[in-house]
């Protein structure tokens, strides 16, 4: 019954607890390497890193601690029943990911170093075709403007599609409107560039606030956002 009493002390292997941690936190170097070459998100790819760096070696000793007390695991599954996130996950992928770190944590925290390494190997094959089409895909994309423009009391600042899209033109003939959103007196509108000229776009920027009443505007380009 000492499996079923959470104060008996159980020694833990230190070199094995150690290696495991180590093949972690490799293991969320390559993890992050991956999904920031593969991910079609729009965010920051450097994100992953720390919290992959957090999650698995946690997860790892979480696993460890708990494996040889079935009260420990069941405390477990009753604290962790009072978690919530604050930040609701949006997107399928990023849940995806995250799934991905905690299997990794829960497969070296049981010991089971050689299922988890095969494992993440066919992970790694099926998400490296995704990076090359990616790289492919930024290449052809290029960067995002994201123009907020709020309705004004002065003409000569009114809003107007046709006006807009000979401002852009002015600096960016290339352009492309990709979305279009109107609510409640704003005007939310994204256009596609092909390459980002830092210099351009800084003229735009002062002539769309000169034209109009523009309350927000930045630039997404390789999955960086600047305002």
């Amino acid at each position: 019954m000492e499996f079923f009493n959470p104060y008996i002390s159980v020694e833990i292997p230190l070199v094995e607890l150690t290696r495991n941690l180590g093949i972690g936190v490799i293991l969320a170097v390559a993890l992050a390497f991956l999904v920031g070459k593969s991910t079609r998100l729009i965010v920051d790819t450097s994100q992953y890193l720390p919290l992959f760096l957090l999650l698995i070696p946690t997860m790892i000793l979480i696993i460890t601690t708990i494996k040889t007390s079935i009260a420990l695991s069941l405390g477990l599954v009753g604290a962790l029943s009072i978690v919530r996130f604050r930040t609701p996950v949006k997107e399928p992928e990023e849940l995806a990911y995250i799934f991905i770190a905690i299997a990794i944590g829960l497969g070296l925290g049981a010991n089971q170093l050689l299922a988890t390494v095969i494992g993440f190997l066919v992970i790694a094959i099926i998400m490296a075709p995704l990076g090359l089409k990616r790289a492919a895909s930024t290449r052809n994309q290029g960067a995002y403007i994201s123009i907020r423009i709020e309705d004004a009391s002065t003409p000569s600042m009114s809003f107007e599609m046709e006006r807009l899209g000979q401002t852009l033109n002015e600096f960016f003939p290339k352009h492309r409107i990709k979305q279009v959103l109107n609510t409640d007196g704003m005007h939310d509108i994204t256009i596609q560039i092909p390459v980002l000229d830092i210099v351009v776009y800084d003229r735009l920027r002062k002539a769309l606030f000169d034209r109009y009443n523009v309350t927000e505007i930045s630039v997404v380009d390789n999955a960086r956002v600047i305002t």
